[in-house]
């Protein structure tokens, strides 16, 4: 039986439901919307020069949304792009391009992009570039060129319960390693053993701030960069901002004991068994504890 299931999200746009994850690939209030909200904004792209190329890796491509809301605006402002993508299953894309309703979302050069990918893995169009590596990512991250480093890796897994592998404390710095000094790492994750590992590897944090409609979260997601970003960035549009004392204190509980995969080859069940074992012999205050403080402070 096929395990992707298609559905379609409050917005209209196309998602999968995968069986063997048992999760979605995206939030069902919209798969465009979550890309917009979670990955276009926060990159706010007009920081970067128009006149150096700006340098994308998709880690767990999917079928595409964060790489197209991102190289759509780009293109319509004359910015040059260099793309990598890693990606372990061929199929979304492919699912995604036989569907009427995935194709009308898009300009025809964004449809070029993923039709290059899906029929050769390349992608070129006058200065920009592009390059699919299917496979596990913690393998092919290495097929691309050591020096290149990256203005923003779009970090985009199943959530770390269900795929580790893509959220190990090694993977995460392997990443910050290719990350530019003025780039961003951006993710949906709030979860303590993420951002505890972005900071090990030397990454300063920062919190996605949640639509006006889900101010009951505390987090849309994170944005890690090397440096620290300027207030101007932070309070533009009440888009990012400095994690509150109840999230730093989040990543002095179990939760934010790390998955670990030192060979980058351990399968899920293992690196979530070797996680519990070490939350368990924890002295860190346990992650309900946190949770019972905060919400009698409420």
């Amino acid at each position: 039986m096929d395990d992707l299931k298609k559905q379609t999200t409050k917005d209209g746009s196309l998602s999968l439901y995968s069986l063997n994850f048992q999760e979605g690939f995206h939030d069902i209030d919209g798969a465009l919307k979550e890309s917009i909200n979670k990955y276009l904004i926060p990159a706010q792209l007009d920081q970067f020069s128009k006149t150096e190329k700006i340098v994308i890796l998709d880690v767990c491509m999917g079928l595409g949304y964060n790489s197209g809301c991102i190289i759509e605006e780009l293109l319509q402002h004359n910015y040059k792009i260099v793309w990598h993508g890693l990606e372990i299953d061929q199929r979304p894309l492919n699912i995604g391009l036989n569907e009427k309703k995935f194709n009308e979302l898009w300009s025809q050069k964004v449809l070029n992009f993923f039709n290059s990918l899906k029929e050769s893995g390349k992608w070129k169009e006058g200065f920009n570039e592009g390059t699919i590596h299917w496979g596990d990512a913690r393998q092919k991250l290495h097929e691309i060129k050591h020096s290149l480093r990256f203005d923003l890796i779009l970090l985009d897994p199943f959530s770390p319960q269900k795929c580790p592998e893509l959220w190990s404390e090694e993977f995460i710095y392997l990443l910050s390693e290719k990350l530019s000094l003025v780039g961003r790492l951006i993710t949906y994750s709030s979860a303590a053993s993420v951002r505890a590992s972005f900071k090990k590897a030397g990454l300063k944090i920062y919190s996605i701030i949640p639509e006006i409609d889900k101010q009951n979260k505390w987090s849309s997601g994170t944005v890690a960069s090397k440096k620290e970003l300027n207030q101007q960035c932070i309070s533009k549009n009440r888009q990012i901002k400095d994690l509150s004392k109840k999230e730093i204190e989040h990543l002095a509980t179990r939760s934010s004991i790390p998955y670990r995969d030192p060979t980058g080859r351990a399968n899920s069940k293992d690196i979530i068994l070797t996680r519990e074992i070490e939350q368990t012999k924890s002295q860190l205050i346990s992650t309900s504890s946190w949770r019972k403080q905060w919400k009698a402070a409420q």
